[in-house]
């Protein structure tokens, strides 16, 4: 009940605040190529019933007869406005719609088409078809280079049917097993830096985002805790509350009624909810927390803020007799705040990610690496790359209970080695270093072939023995 009104609050919001690009985008697909502007398709949703799903249309219209449902890199059905789209993922945008209308979720399984849900096991079909299919998941942040991978495949088909359908179904059950609010939020955090953050190709990308030197003095503005930073925090959620009250009235009462259907004393009431809402956060210790770090902690304290905000400024409004103020309004307004205060903290947080690996002379394809390993190795490894020529460290894994929770170098040792298997864990990355060379031959060959099983590419840190023999290879060479 929670997550399907969590779907409706923050579909609701989004297709709101995203009409302007929506409705520039549908622009550009008229614009480009004569059709329509949505592309509708057939999937198997919840409990195998089957729907027809929204996406923004990105090939022409004229498709041959028995084409391939399965689109690679270089398609040329794929029209110039949609191959922004599709490498934006901004296509997808249209599913808040099948997300208000319940066939859909914003975080789950994605839903395929019937073809392919044929090819699941009969033991994973009906777990995998119990959930609501998403929008996103981990596998579709896996998979957001999928048309690329396909692409430079003999036989696209084969290759969805034997290696990438299967390692989505993995991802899914996982998911399905593990459903929480949590897995929720950071899947949507890493789809929200893929849309917003793309990655270009370094050739065109504009010079000035390049600029180390802009980068540098955004990464120090925002890292500075500098007391016009609390200004700046206190204004930009008295703005979001202000906003989310009108968003509100908007859902509520839809454009042609907004006007007339507020009170004329509606705007004072505006003004001290927003004050309510400054004092609830400030005691929620929302002030404190540092927006570049946000994550689980921080949305707890903002829904607990929110909710008693929005409780007190109810009941202010019905002890007042203001009853021309929507009672919609009252109830709706917490959880539109709550969904909006968070986002403007994630957007925060992702520029600020940007901002410190431009600064520090990231150029290229980023690779972020999870280190297995929490020894001097795995130490002098990550003092060493992270954050430097393009390298960031996501996390490290070791099997020794007493250095788990622990952290190196500033990054946590989140468990043992054979939680690189979990999608949460390993879901962002590019890279796996495996940092043992203490270890012996057997445990390091064990945990490359883990590493190569989730498909990252695989490092390894050689043990002195290695590197002596490595010495005395070239120097027999030389001699």
């Amino acid at each position: 009940m929670l997550k399907r009104t969590l779907d409706i609050v923050a579909s609701a919001a989004g297709l709101l605040l995203l009409s302007p690009l929506m409705l520039a985008i549908a622009l550009a697909i008229k614009l480009d190529s004569p059709g329509p502007v949505f592309f509708r398709q057939v999937r198997v949703g919840r409990h195998g019933r089957p729907f027809r799903i929204f996406k923004f249309r990105t090939m022409t219209q004229a498709q041959a007869a028995g084409a391939p449902q399965l689109t690679v890199g270089g398609d040329a059905r794929i029209t110039r406005t949609g191959r922004f789209l599709r490498r934006s993922k901004l296509d997808e945008l249209p599913q808040l719609i099948d997300v208000l209308r319940g066939t859909m979720s914003l975080v789950g399984p994605r839903p395929e088409v019937p073809r392919y849900v044929e090819h699941y096991p009969p033991e994973h079909r009906e777990r995998v078809l119990s959930v609501r299919p998403g929008i996103t998941d981990f596998a579709s942040v896996h998979y957001r280079r999928e048309s690329e991978l396909l692409a430079r495949a003999a036989d696209p088909e084969r290759e969805y049917l034997d290696v990438i359908l299967p390692s989505k179904l993995r991802y899914a059950m996982h998911y399905v097993d593990n459903v929480s609010v949590a897995d929720d939020l950071r899947v949507l955090g890493l789809t929200l830096r893929t849309v917003f953050v793309p990655t270009f190709p370094a050739s065109r990308r504009w010079r000035a985002m390049n600029d180390s030197k802009l980068w540098g003095r955004l990464d120090r503005a925002m890292s500075s805790l500098h007391p016009r930073r609390n200004l700046f925090a206190t204004l930009t959620d008295a703005a979001t509350v202000l906003v989310c009250w009108h968003i509100t009235y908007l859902f509520r009462l839809g454009f042609e009624r907004y006007q007339p259907g507020r009170p004329w004393y509606d705007d004072y009431v505006s003004f001290g909810v927003v004050l309510v809402y400054l004092v609830c956060l400030a005691l929620a210790g929302s002030e404190r927390s540092v927006w570049r770090y946000f994550g689980f902690d921080d949305l707890k304290r903002i829904t607990v803020a929110c909710l008693l905000a929005g409780l007190i400024s109810g009941a202010a409004v019905l002890m007042a007799q203001l009853s021309a103020v929507a009672r919609a309004v009252l109830v709706l307004h917490p959880l539109f705040c709550i969904a909006a205060l968070s986002i403007v903290r994630m957007l925060y947080r992702m520029v600020w990610e940007q901002a410190r690996q431009h600064a520090n002379g990231q150029q290229g394809e980023p690779r972020r690496a999870i280190v297995l390993g929490a020894g001097g190795a795995a130490r002098r490894l990550v003092a060493g790359i992270h954050l430097r020529d393009g390298w960031t460290v996501l996390a490290l894994l070791d099997d020794d209970p007493a250095k788990r929770g622990t952290r190196v170098g500033g990054l946590p040792v989140l468990g043992p080695l054979a939680d690189l298997a979990l999608p949460h864990i390993h879901a962002e990355a590019t890279h796996v270093i495996v940092a043992m060379p203490g270890a012996s031959a057997e445990v390091r060959g064990q945990a490359v072939a883990m590493a190569r099983e989730v498909g990252l590419l695989v490092l390894t840190v050689p043990s002195q023995h290695e590197l002596q023999e490595e010495a005395g290879q070239v120097f027999d060479r030389k001699a």
